[in-house]
């Protein structure tokens, strides 16, 4: 598998991988959970990928402590990366099933889909735990990262900026 279809998977794969027994082989054995010991993974996608399956597995305040110990590593350059875009008013990549060209592209974005991801799990976390501060301003951190994609290896992409965002406009009503 290659580096972008791992750090993409979607909860509903963790989940189904966890029951399997493989999620387990993702653990952090020296308990630093910035540095990966998978050799398929790079750093940032292992993290963002514990994370995450740290909240499918509902260990929230797990989830919260792995996005915490490692985003001053990865968040500031994928927040400039998505600034870039901003400032450039280039448009986001599509969600949905695309040809395989923007897949290309999309996934060479994947230290802002990996910071993406990672605050998307630290957010859903958060509110899981009953945080509901903290989860507004980390949903605001997600929301911030609108070019992060996720990889569902169902065959197509999805936004953890719009999925925060949708969570967070439920918050304020």
């Amino acid at each position: 598998m290659n580096h972008a279809k791992i750090l993409n998977l979607s909860i509903s794969s963790l989940l189904l991988l966890s029951s399997l027994g493989f999620a387990n082989s993702l653990e952090v054995k020296d308990k630093n959970p910035c540095l990966s010991t998978d050799p398929a993974l790079g750093d940032s996608a292992f993290w963002a990928s514990k994370a995450v399956e740290q909240f499918a597995d509902g260990r929230f305040t797990d989830a919260v402590n792995t996005v915490d110990a490692c985003f001053a590593q990865w968040g500031p350059e994928a927040g400039q990366q998505q600034k870039k875009l901003h400032k450039k008013r280039n448009s986001c990549p599509p969600t949905g099933k695309v040809k395989p060209r923007i897949k290309r592209k999309i996934e060479k974005d994947y230290l802002m889909n990996d910071v993406s991801m990672a605050l998307w799990a630290k957010a859903r976390s958060q509110h899981e735990l009953g945080h509901i501060d903290l989860a507004k301003q980390t949903y605001g951190q997600c929301v911030y990262m609108t070019c992060g994609r996720a990889w569902d290896p169902k065959g197509w992409f999805w936004s953890p900026a719009k999925d925060c965002a949708d969570k967070a406009r439920a918050l304020l009503k």
